[in-house]
């Protein structure tokens, strides 16, 4: 079984879904592709991503203690 809920995992996909639309790929293939093409769209993206994915972890971590 999963630590978290099925609502969650299904909100979460959501949300990266949308993600992908809006931010024109996917994390890896801005990551991996983009920025070995030198790609400034693909730059700002993950540093998007990772700056986002930084912050969700300090949250969870330290602000809801979890």
């Amino acid at each position: 079984a999963l630590p978290i809920s099925l609502i969650a995992v299904t909100v979460g996909g959501l949300i990266v879904g949308v993600g992908v639309s809006f931010g024109g790929g996917c994390t890896s293939g801005h990551g991996v592709c983009g920025l070995a093409r030198g790609s400034r769209r693909s730059m700002v993206a993950t540093a998007t991503f990772m700056a986002t994915a930084i912050a969700t972890v300090f949250v969870i971590r330290h602000v809801l203690g979890a």
